[in-house]
């Protein structure tokens, strides 16, 4: 219900039938034939339902011929009022019967009239009821729109905060991708190094198996020399004392002493070249183990720089 149908229910409720009644009054003494219109244009507001049952009952109270004006028209009135002062006919009687029953159908509607402006009332409380509710609906309704934006406004700023979180699981899975595959390759690079080392060190143990086996066949060697170089000390005192004896026997013997004596030169000098023979040998075999001591050395150099490579790496 708006303002002004409250503000013309508001009026409607402050007439009251003294107040009908006197207006009713009023018009008549001033010569004026009281209607419904002219009652409510003298109170300026009332219910036409409410004016017309008090407006039939101060018909009622006047005589009948007034009675028969408040119902009919102007003309029928002046017809009436002829018919009554020529005579009081049966058919006047018969016309009034039918102004009564007429009056009757007349206080039905009323009584209809009152009890649809009842319902009127009834309905304009519940429209004002109802529109009462349907501000509390619009201001409900307003609170949850507000609330529906503070919802979406939330919702875009987790859907941003989502996007955000996904966009850095993304970089992160990225990079663990990424690390994973560093230590993939690191992990190689190491098991490479471990195979190189195995192999490093298969190979020191092949040198040194070498380098034994070197060993003792320069120590077989040198054992050779030594027992050629006994045997050439031996072999020289022998000659001494050969000589010696030779030389005794040189006047008795030059002949057979000349060739014995050529005979131990001849000797001698393949006994010489056989020693000659014997120290080449000897330093070649030394050449050989110095160059097995210089690959040694090389592979443990490697050995080790493999060894510190790898213990960087595992750092």
């Amino acid at each position: 219900m708006n303002k002004g149908t409250k503000m013309q229910a508001n009026t409607r409720a402050k007439v009251t039938n003294e107040q009908i009644n006197h207006a009713i009054e009023q018009l008549n003494s001033e010569g004026v034939r009281p209607t419904i219109r002219a009652v409510r244009e003298r109170l300026g507001s009332g219910s036409p339902n409410r004016i017309q049952p008090i407006l039939a009952a101060w018909h009622d109270n006047n005589k009948p011929a007034e009675t028969a004006q408040a119902v009919l028209s102007d003309n029928a009135q002046q017809t009436l009022a002829d018919l009554l002062a020529r005579e009081r006919s049966s058919a006047v009687a018969a016309k009034l019967e039918e102004i009564t029953e007429l009056k009757a159908q007349l206080d039905e509607i009323t009584q209809t009239g009152q009890q649809l402006e009842d319902d009127n009332e009834r309905l304009e409380s519940l429209n004002a009821q109802l529109d009462e509710q349907r501000g509390e609906a619009i201001t409900l309704a307003g609170a949850r729109q507000q609330r529906i934006e503070q919802l979406e406004v939330e919702q875009t700023r987790l859907q941003n905060h989502a996007q955000d979180l996904t966009q850095k699981l993304a970089t992160a899975q990225a990079q663990l991708a990424m690390q994973q595959q560093q230590n993939q390759q690191q992990q190689q690079r190491i098991d490479q190094l471990a195979t190189d080392f195995d192999a490093a060190r298969q190979q020191t143990n092949a040198a040194q198996q070498a380098a034994a086996v070197a060993e003792a066949k320069l120590a077989a060697a040198v054992a050779a020399q030594a027992a050629t170089q006994a045997a050439a000390e031996q072999a020289a005192t022998a000659a001494a004392q050969r000589i010696e004896r030779l030389e005794q026997q040189l006047e008795q013997a030059q002949k057979r002493a000349d060739d014995a004596q050529s005979q131990r030169n001849t000797d001698a000098q393949a006994h010489i070249k056989q020693i000659t023979q014997r120290d080449e040998q000897l330093n070649v075999e030394h050449k050989k183990n110095a160059e097995l001591m210089t690959k040694l050395d090389e592979l443990s150099d490697k050995l080790k720089a493999a060894e510190s490579k790898t213990k960087t790496k595992g750092a």
